[in-house]
């Protein structure tokens, strides 16, 4: 019994919320809310393509309460964060671009592209695989 207590503890203590409103996952990758429908997954260096889905699929289930089967969109491709000062960020949310505001809207050439979208369940599927085990 106690093993599953200890286990319990140290899985919801890898994802956390920050107390400024901030979260991280498990692997580490820390996602910002733009506002009350955007927030914006910063990549560390090496990764950084599952590093976004990642991000975006953990927040959206456990900070939004999104199912598995919701979808998570990208509402700005990769590039400089706004909400830190970071070189490698996107954002997503659970509506495509043209239903929120507050977005970059911007489309970049790598990483998730401005539109494409996956299933939350899928894109938490992306914490569990290395930095050559990509498709978008």
């Amino acid at each position: 019994m106690f093993k599953r207590v200890l286990t319990s503890l140290v899985i919801l203590a890898g994802c956390a919320e920050l107390g400024d409103g901030g979260f991280v996952t498990s692997g580490g990758t820390r996602v910002n809310p733009v506002n009350g429908d955007v927030f914006e997954v910063i990549a560390r260096p090496g990764n950084e393509k599952n590093q976004f889905w990642c991000g975006a699929g953990e927040y959206a289930h456990r900070a939004l309460g999104a199912p598995p089967n919701a979808k998570v969109y990208v509402v700005g491709g990769a590039g400089r964060a706004m909400t830190m000062d970071a070189p490698s960020a996107a954002q997503f949310a659970l509506k495509p671009a043209a239903q929120v505001e507050g977005a970059t809207g911007r489309d970049s050439r790598w990483g998730p592209r401005l539109g494409q979208s996956r299933f939350v369940g899928d894109a938490r599927s992306r914490c569990n695989r290395t930095q050559f085990d990509v498709s978008f």
